[in-house]
């Protein structure tokens, strides 16, 4: 049994004590709440407020991590705009796909196919650089950050991510004379850009 007030658990001797005071009084007998000490008894009532650390304006329930406002607008439902942020501070060149699917969970983007995350990600993205006259959007999809591999080389968690690369008509006339110069063995020796590995800092996944 824990306590539910602060959620410690209760000992026996706790219960057993609480359950002995109570035989003398018929409006506490039956009740099935019992607290861990007399603090968290007097306190039982107490929904004290703080100031929402998201938005520094509006107050927030001291158990609750963001205000009733930030929660309506923000991203993620599990995540705080804070904590994306920093997660896309981290990840320059993972690109909207990789980052969505590995920052939000599968629930969030089984039925849009990550287009509602995405359109959240953008305004977010907006939002900021009006503030801050960051370009995050950029950041996250700079191709500079990407890393170069060949391609029977990427990673198996990646692979989804090469779609859409093409190879300049150069890449291809190269390709093809060292194909007939037997110097190469076709596809293996084609170079590809992917998202770096995912960076999560102090984070985990969800």
């Amino acid at each position: 049994m824990k306590c539910p007030k602060c959620d410690k658990p209760i000992t026996e001797k706790r219960i057993k004590e609480v359950l002995h005071k109570r035989k003398g009084h018929d409006r506490a007998r039956d009740s099935h709440r019992i607290y861990c000490n007399r603090t968290c008894f007097e306190s039982r009532g107490n929904n004290s407020k703080d100031l929402c650390t998201e938005c520094g304006v509006n107050q927030k329930r001291a158990a609750a991590k963001r205000c009733g406002d930030c929660r309506r607008i923000g991203v993620s439902q599990k995540r705080l705009d804070s904590e994306i942020k920093e997660l896309v501070v981290l990840n320059p060149g993972a690109g909207f796909d990789y980052f969505i699917d590995m920052v939000f969970s599968e629930s969030s983007t089984r039925k849009t196919g990550g287009w509602t995350v995405r359109r959240k990600l953008l305004e977010f993205f907006e939002d900021l650089q009006e503030i801050e006259g960051v370009d995050y959007a950029s950041w996250l999809q700079n191709p500079d950050a990407m890393i170069r591999v060949k391609i029977d080389k990427v990673p198996a968690d990646r692979e989804k991510y090469v779609r859409g690369q093409r190879r300049t008509q150069v890449s291809r006339m190269v390709q093809r004379q060292r194909m007939r110069a037997g110097l190469s063995e076709g596809k293996a020796n084609v170079s590809v850009k992917i998202p770096p590995e995912f960076r999560w800092g102090k984070y985990k996944p969800l």
